[in-house]
């Protein structure tokens, strides 16, 4: 993380070299000074990283150093700020500006700093020579010297194996049968983190009785970061032939290794894979060259998700975690022994610290084994409490070397690009378990400098980069997509976040409510949880804001609690705050993070009281929400000389005076917005404003480079051009149009070639979602739509004006709420379909169901009309989920309805309150897993024949007018769960009770007559 931070430093200070204002300012010759220091320093920084592992000396020169090089970053920036305003006048022109007293005093203040900066970067510097730290090592050859420790043979040497024997399976299973079928060289890949066992489990399936037989030759071959094909190939040869070839080139060793593997069936396991493309892809030639036998495969094990793409495996098995019963069994076998007694506290001490293990292997040997000999329970106690980096092994000691945990998950960071590293400790900041929002993850890394733009590459597209890079490699997981497949959020596992904060140290402080707090001197991120932290309140004890003014440079402050006072701090890059108000941040010029919420989740946006004067921050590169306001400085043209990018949400439009005013928004400039919702509150009246608001619209022209934008709240009649323009929307995935009640028309969504998601609703005067006239054969109308959201739009008849194209070929999902005469022609890709508020159900049907043949989930909701289930429902044959709840009129099912819904799982019916009878079709559904009926007052009894379901496990009968069930329910062996609740007429025999011998879950509530019968039985 230093070696990062200092990389970027360097470069900053460069830049300033080359700034005339330098020699001005006074501070040319410290600057000299500083960059030979630097140096000096990066010179030394790959073997001290590597150093500080075993030397708390170093470890403390390091922490030294990237205080220093975060004070000197502030003064950068700060000088990078003042260069901007003397270069670009001001208000005053440049000449002059130097003369000006403030331009005085900034003189005066930086050459100080910069003093001040230098002489602790002579310091630094001396202290390095104490330590003996070689210069010019290089990451591959400190790689190398820290690689023999993890060398592996194919000898088992862990007599103990829990949990893996499915996994073992399951992989002898693909060598025995999938890949002895291929006539091509197979390759399958084990993939999972540091820890998980996947070396162990290789070995199991190399000693497998069956691959010993079913193979001619079994090679292992340890391979590791470096990825060195002539030592693999020299591996396989010694393994064969039983001597080291003495062949020198990689053609002949090519040769050789071909000679000894044709027609052999052999496998050859890789063991430590990392990526290495090139050198992938030539091993695999020589390999496929050698022409071995059927069935010939190699076994790849490795960390990274990219080699599976890279050796372009025939499959991959993704390791997962020990359960937590493997884990009790892996643990209590190193902590207890065979023969040492379990005793009762200890075990419950135990299973505490198996959780903080979450299932790795490599932990629950660690920690078990560390407490092998240790008897006292307060021993027990300490491992449970401590910090997993903070453990130290048998015959280890801090000045020695670290627990195995750490070192075989430090593998994994060291081989991260330098810039990686720095995201990654970065993410100490989260608590464990925090749902991690990627985009604002990828802002926080921008905020504070860890990625920039790369070349054409926009600095958002790096950050999405980093984070897949991340992701392949196990660091973070637990991934959530949002409706169009994009990935929203993603957790770290436990051990990576123990990781990271064993690397970052102090330097990022997680603030909980009911925790002492601890304010070290060199955090440099804090995140606060909880509600009205005490600590930060208007009466904050002296000693805590004293603490506070002691944190040299704060870069990072998230608030997750409600704080009501913030720390002052200059420096700071990136801020979230609940509060309801901020003070003025004419000190917060260095900011390029700001994401301001309401306290609560039901307060209003336009409730949230902007600062004024956020213009003023020019380094501000992410805003989540502006709020319009009426005062000076809370106007649009705060946002015109913010280069601002992400997702932007504009409230309070309706406080914009003119037209002219919206345009000094300047949005269409901010080519890296990727997000843009504008928003006027419900409570305007237009009609009674002077403001034309078809002018403010048409002067918030967004750049073309968005991809999801929503509008609520509109009321002109007319969309603007741009709105119409297919050149500007081109690249949207989401749109979002609501409460324009006004408007006539929506813009042509159908052409938009890469639309996903549209979401209508509340506007009353729309016929047709997409107006536009469509010409050639091959033209198709919304191409790319998956998921289709329209409410209560009481005019809306079809999706086009003219229907003579084919139409959303991909719909997937589609919610229709309030939506009376819509038609749609036949989609046959729509496989969810969720109906509310419909009021004649007939013309629905037709209209709408039946031209769905593939549905397979339909949530019917609020609906009037026909007493018969419709017919149209017969021809849904591939329906699996069938949830009805609050058809009015609905008394029955007919038969020729469920004898069509060959498909259906599961059918939910609830507050049907006319609902008489389910008919004897029910025998029909022969694929029904699951019944559930609630509040159906006249539905009084199953029908009979419901015995013939062989697969149905799950029934659900509440609130019902039940007065009996089928007299042979216990005859169907399938079922294992009957719930039944408030049916007070319902009575049963207690033979038939006795019958539902298989059912493994029986729940009976307030049913007065079975209370009996339970009774008698039990």
């Amino acid at each position: 993380m230093t070696e990062a931070l200092l990389g970027t430093v360097f470069q900053n200070l460069q830049s300033l070299v080359q700034d005339q204002l330098a020699t001005y300012w006074g501070v040319d010759q410290q600057i000299q000074k500083l960059s030979s220091n630097l140096t000096a320093i990066r010179a030394v920084l790959t073997d001290a990283d590597r150093k500080q592992i075993t030397s708390h000396a170093v470890k403390d020169w390091l922490q030294k150093l990237t205080d220093a090089a975060y004070v000197l970053d502030d003064i950068l920036d700060e000088c990078s700020l003042q260069s901007k305003k003397v270069h670009s006048g001001d208000g005053r022109s440049s000449c002059l500006a130097r003369v000006h007293p403030k331009d005085i005093l900034f003189r005066f203040h930086i050459g100080k700093r910069m003093k001040d900066i230098t002489q602790r970067f002579h310091d630094i510097n001396e202290e390095r020579r104490m330590f003996e730290l070689r210069d010019g090592i290089t990451e591959k050859q400190a790689r190398n010297d820290d690689d023999d420790w993890r060398q592996t043979i194919s000898v088992i040497t862990e007599p103990i194996f829990c949990g893996r024997d499915q996994d073992r399976e399951k992989i002898v299973k693909f060598l025995m049968e999938d890949a002895s079928k291929s006539e091509d060289l197979s390759i399958y890949a084990i993939v999972g983190m540091g820890g998980l066992g996947k070396t162990t489990l290789a070995k199991q399936v190399f000693h497998d009785h069956m691959i010993c037989k079913h193979f001619d030759l079994t090679i292992w071959v340890y391979v590791s970061v470096d990825f060195n094909v002539e030592a693999i190939l020299q591996s396989i040869l010694e393994h064969v032939i039983g001597q080291n070839p003495n062949l020198h080139t990689l053609e002949a060793m090519g040769k050789k290794v071909e000679e000894v593997l044709k027609s052999k069936r052999y496998l050859l396991v890789l063991d430590d894979v990392w990526n290495e493309e090139e050198k992938c892809a030539n091993l695999k030639g020589v390999l496929q060259c050698a022409r071995g036998a059927k069935g010939s495969t190699v076994l790849v094990t490795t960390r990274l998700q990219e080699v599976v793409s890279t050796m372009e495996t025939d499959g991959a098995y993704h390791l997962k975690e020990l359960s937590g019963e493997d884990s009790w069994s892996l643990f209590k076998s190193h902590a207890f022994g065979p023969k040492r007694e379990e005793r009762e506290e200890l075990v419950t001490i135990g299973k505490e610290i198996v959780k903080k293990c979450v299932g790795s292997p490599l932990a629950i040997k660690t920690l078990g084994s560390l407490l092998r000999n240790k008897s006292e329970v307060t021993q027990w106690e300490n491992v449970k409490e401590s910090e997993i980096w903070d453990l130290q092994e048998k015959n280890s000691s801090m000045t020695v070397k670290e627990n195995s945990i750490m070192r075989v998950l430090k593998v994994s960071y060291f081989n991260l690009e330098l810039s990686l590293r720095r995201c990654f400790s970065f993410c100490a900041i989260f608590p464990k378990g925090f749902e991690i929002d990627k985009e604002d993850l990828i802002h926080l890394w921008m905020a504070n400098g860890f990625i920039k733009s790369e070349g054409s590459v926009e600095v958002e597209e790096v950050g999405n980069n980093v984070w897949r890079k991340l992701y392949h490699r196990s660091f973070f997981q637990e991934e959530k997509s949002d409706e169009i497949g994009m990935i929203r959020s993603c957790k770290m596992h436990d051990l990576f976040h123990d990781l990271a904060k064993s690397i970052a140290g102090e330097e990022c402080v997680i603030i909980e409510k009911g925790r002492s707090i601890q304010l070290p001197a060199r955090a440099h991120h804090f995140l606060v949880l909880g509600h009205h932290i005490p600590v930060l309140n208007y009466y904050v004890s002296v000693e805590i804001a004293a603490a506070f003014k002691k944190v040299e440079s704060l870069r990072t402050f998230l608030d997750f609690g409600y704080t009501r006072q913030l720390p002052s701090n200059h420096y700071l890059r990136a801020l979230r705050t609940r509060s309801s108000s901020l003070s003025p941040l004419n000190d917060l010029a260095h900011l390029r993070y700001l994401s301001v919420h309401s306290r609560s989740v039901a307060s209003s946006l336009n409730s949230i009281q902007m600062p004024p004067n956020i213009g003023k921050l020019r380094h501000l590169r992410t805003l989540s929400t502006f709020v319009v306001g009426s005062k000076a400085g809370c106007g649009l043209a705060e946002l015109h000389n913010l280069n601002l990018g992400g997702k932007l949400g504009i409230v309070g439009l309706e406080n914009v005076p003119n037209e002219w005013d919206a345009k000094e928004a300047n949005l269409i400039d901010k080519k890296d917005l990727n997000i843009l919702h504008l928003s006027w509150s419900p409570s305007t009246n237009s009609e009674g404003s002077n403001v034309n608001i078809e002018r403010v619209l048409e002067a918030l022209q967004p750049p073309s480079t968005l991809k999801c934008f929503g509008m609520k709240g509109y009321q002109g009649r007319q969309l603007s051009s741009w709105m119409r323009n297919g050149a500007v929307l081109r690249d949207l995935v989401e749109v979002i149009l609501l409460d324009c009640d006004n408007c006539e028309e929506l813009p042509p969504l159908g052409k938009l070639r890469h639309l996903k998601r549209l979401e209508v609703a509340r506007i009353k005067n729309v016929k047709w979602i997409d107006g536009e006239s469509y010409d050639g054969v091959e033209e198709k109308a919304f191409p790319s739509l998956e998921y289709l959201w329209v409410k209560n739009l009481p005019k809306l008849e079809r999706m086009l004006r003219e229907e003579r194209v084919e139409m959303l070929p991909r719909l997937f999902e589609l919610t229709i709420n309030g939506v009376m005469n819509l038609k749609f022609p036949r989609l046959p890709s729509v496989e969810e379909l969720l109906a509310e508020d419909i009021d004649e159900a007939a013309s629905f049907m037709e209209g709408v169901v039946e031209n769905m043949p593939c549905l397979k989930t339909l949530h019917i909701r609020m609906i009037k009309g026909v007493v018969v289930l419709p017919d149209q429902l017969s021809g849904l044959g591939a329906l699996q989920v069938l949830d009805i709840e609050y058809w009015y009129n609905l008394e029955c099912f007919s038969e020729h309805v469920l004898e069509g819904l060959s498909s259906l799982k599961s059918l939910s019916i609830s507050s049907c309150e006319k609902l008489k009878s389910l008919s004897e079709g029910v025998r029909h559904l022969t694929c029904l897993e699951s019944l559930s009926i609630e509040y159906c007052p006249e539905l009084l009894t199953l029908a009979s024949n419901m015995t013939q379901l062989t697969g149905l496990r799950t029934v659900i009968i509440r609130h019902c007018g039940f007065t009996s069930l089928p007299d042979r329910l216990g005859d169907m062996t399938s079922l294992k769960k009957l719930e039944i609740c408030d049916c007070y007429a319902l009575r049963l025999s207690p033979s038939n009770i006795q019958s539902l011998s298989n059912v493994s879950s029986l729940t009976i509530v307030r049913c007065p007559y079975l209370n009996g019968c339970l009774r008698e039985i039990f």
